[in-house]
């Protein structure tokens, strides 16, 4: 078991840390997220340690000093106090060895679809690629082992789960898709809000599409 990791000498880790950094500015930007409402995280492949967005830190000031390091027995090894959400994170590595990005936000249309209880509509293919199968798990109070659970048993079948009244959790093995999953999962909700407020039923991406990406194993 690694004890501590120095990012700065691990080239690969810089990069993803800074590849979060980034999509910490533009989940602000996009209204994705207010001020610190969310948290981001990535594992150093191979090891038993993540590094995660620290207690009230900003999503759009983010630097490498704003980063945790935990391990998957919730030790915490280096840095700045984690996230409060850090047993959320750790559950969900803890159960997908193929993930090493998780990303958890604060989304308004991605909510608001639990709330109105609304099944989101898959609209376009990227919707269907990106996004998949959607789990939702009713209000738990955050911050706690319960929801870190919950959570750890939702993204067994699923790397996108909606938190009623709270938010959204996103898992990828890199940061890039991670936060495309974000994006389209938020444009299927404030598509489907939009198809409710005008009460349409729209025509949904057909079934061939989704045979055919399991048919690939795309």
């Amino acid at each position: 078991m690694v004890s501590e990791i120095s990012v700065s000498k691990n080239k690969d880790l810089l990069t993803t840390m800074n590849e979060l950094i980034e999509v910490g500015k533009k989940v602000v930007e996009r209204g994705l997220a207010v001020g610190s409402g969310g948290n981001l995280s990535f594992r150093a492949p191979g090891t038993d340690i993540f590094f995660i967005t620290g207690t009230g830190t900003q999503l759009d000031q983010l630097d490498p000093s704003s980063f945790a390091q935990v391990n998957l027995q919730g030790e915490h090894l280096d840095g700045i106090r984690p996230s409060s959400e850090f047993r959320v994170h750790l559950e969900s590595y803890k159960t997908r060895p193929d993930i090493d990005v998780c990303i958890h936000l604060h989304p308004q249309a991605s909510v608001l679809t639990a709330a109105l209880n609304l099944p989101i509509r898959f609209l376009t293919i990227d919707h269907v690629y990106y996004v998949r199968n959607v789990v939702r798990i009713p209000w738990i109070l955050s911050g706690t082992q319960e929801i870190a659970e919950a959570t750890a048993v939702a993204v067994k079948d699923s790397n996108v789960v909606i938190l009623e009244n709270h938010g959204c959790v996103v898992l990828a093995p890199t940061v890039q898709l991670g936060f495309s999953r974000v994006l389209n999962l938020e444009e299927a909700s404030e598509l489907t809000i939009r198809c409710h407020q005008l009460g349409l039923n729209p025509t949904e991406v057909p079934k061939a599409y989704w045979d055919h990406l399991k048919k690939t194993g795309l």
